[in-house]
C-alpha cells in the first residue's frame, strides 16, 4: 500500500551542498552537445566508444539552444513536480500508474530485493504523446499543474527526443545500420512508452545506507536523458549487462560507484532496446538510486528523465547492419515494444496495480 503523506521540502538546487569527494566515484566521458550538433567526427567516435563500453556518459549542454532547453526546462519541470507531489495522497492516487506506465507511482510500489523490501521514491510519468497534441486528443487525465505547464513539457519532449535521435543516428552509422531504420522505430508522433519522469526521493533517515530508492536495473528503452542536481545514481564498476536470475544483482563481480552530477551536464545512458536492436553490441549499463551521500542526503532528491523508447508497434528484432552480428532467433522475436517494456517492468517487481 502507499506510504502515508510526509512533510515536503522544496526543490532548491541553489542551496545544495557540493557532492562529497570522499566517496568512490565512476569516471565517465564528458561529450559536448555542441560538437555533436556540428558533426564533429572525433566526438561522435567518443559517443560510440562510451556506448559500446559502459553505456553511460555526460553530455555537456553549454553553448547551444538545445542544451539551454534541457538545462532550464529540467529545473522548471522539477518545480512542477514539486507541486504535484505536494498534492494529498488520495488525489495523487487518482492518477496512479497502470499498465500504460504513465501517471503516479507511490513510494513502495516496487520491491528492491528478494525479501520484498519496498522502494522509497515516488515518481510521476508524463506521457510524451499527450504533451505534443491538443488537449482534446490526450488519452488520459493529468493534474492541473501538469496541464498548466503543457507548453514547457512539449518543448522539453521535442528537444530531448531530437537529442536522443541524434545519438541513435551516430550509433547506427558507426555500426553500418541505415539510420532511417533506427529513426523509423522512434518517431515522435507515434504512440510509445516515451515519457518525462519526475522523481522525488526522500531525504536520508539515517547516516548509513540501507535505503534503496530505485533498485538495481537496466533501462527498458533505447536512450535515457537524465538531469539531476544531487548524488544518488550509482553504476556498477564493471560492464554488467544483465542481472543474476531473481537476485537484482549484476552478473559480474564489482562494486557500486557514485555518479557525480556535473553542473551543466545531462547524464546519458543506453537501455535494453539499444542492445536488442544491435544484437548485443551496445551496452545498457546497470545502475540503481540510493539517497544522496553526505550533507546532500538532508535534501529530497529530484531528477528529471526523458526516455526515448521504441514505438509501441515496433517489433523488437535486431536491425541488420555491417557490424551487427548475426544471431539465432529468440523465442520472443516477434514481441512488440509495448509488450516487451511492460514485461520488463513487471520483472522489476513493480506492483502498480496494487
Amino acid at each position: 500500500m502507499p506510504h502515508k503523506e510526509e512533510e515536503q521540502t522544496e526543490f532548491t538546487p541553489e542551496l545544495y551542498p557540493p557532492f562529497p569527494s570522499d566517496v568512490p566515484q565512476i569516471s565517465l566521458e564528458t561529450i559536448a552537445l555542441t560538437k555533436l550538433l556540428n558533426g564533429d567526427s572525433a566526438e561522435q567516435g567518443r559517443v560510440f566508444d562510451a556506448c559500446v563500453g559502459r553505456g553511460f556518459f555526460y553530455l555537456e549542454l553549454d553553448g547551444c539552444a538545445e542544451g539551454d532547453v534541457i538545462r532550464r526546462g529540467a529545473e522548471q519541470i522539477a518545480s512542477v513536480g514539486e507541486r504535484v507531489f505536494r498534492l494529498p495522497l488520495a488525489e495523487k492516487m487518482d492518477y496512479k500508474m497502470g499498465k500504460s506506465l504513465f501517471g503516479y507511482k507511490y513510494a513502495g510500489a516496487t520491491v528492491t530485493d528478494t525479501a520484498g523490501t519496498p522502494d522509497t521514491a515516488e515518481f510521476f510519468n508524463v506521457g510524451k504523446n499527450d504533451m505534443i497534441v491538443p488537449n482534446d486528443r490526450m488519452l488520459r487525465p493529468w493534474p492541473p499543474a501538469v496541464l498548466d505547464a503543457k507548453l514547457l513539457f512539449a518543448e522539453y519532449v521535442k528537444t530531448a527526443h531530437s537529442i536522443g535521435l541524434m545519438i541513435l543516428k551516430i550509433l547506427a552509422e558507426k555500426l553500418g545500420i541505415d539510420p532511417s531504420e533506427m529513426a523509423k522505430r522512434h518517431r515522435i508522433e507515434k504512440l510509445s512508452g516515451d515519457h518525462v519522469r519526475i522523481t522525488r526521493g526522500p531525504p536520508r533517515e539515517k547516516d548509513e545506507m540501507p535505503e534503496i530508492q530505485t533498485p538495481s536495473h537496466t533501462d527498458f528503452g533505447t536512450i535515457t536523458i537524465l538531469m539531476n542536481w544531487l548524488g544518488g545514481l550509482q553504476v556498477w564498476s564493471e560492464s554488467a549487462r544483465k542481472a543474476q536470475l531473481n537476485t537484482f544483482q549484476p552478473d559480474v563481480p564489482g562494486e557500486w560507484l557514485w555518479v557525480n552530477p556535473k553542473r551543466g551536464c545531462a547524464i546519458i545512458n543506453l537501455g535494453d532496446a539499444a542492445v536488442r536492436f544491435t544484437n548485443g553490441i551496445l551496452c545498457s549499463g546497470r545502475h540503481r538510486v540510493i539517497p544522496s551521500p553526505g550533507a546532500q542526503g538532508r535534501f529530497p532528491r529530484y531528477s528529471i528523465v526523458y526516455f526515448v523508447r521504441p514505438e509501441d508497434k515496433c517489433v523488437m528484432k535486431p536491425i541488420q547492419g555491417r557490424d551487427v552480428p548475426e544471431g539465432k532467433e529468440s523465442e520472443d522475436e516477434e514481441i512488440t515494444a509495448h509488450q516487451w517494456i511492460y514485461q520488463k517492468s513487471q520483472g522489476l517487481g513493480n506492483r502498480f496495480n496494487n
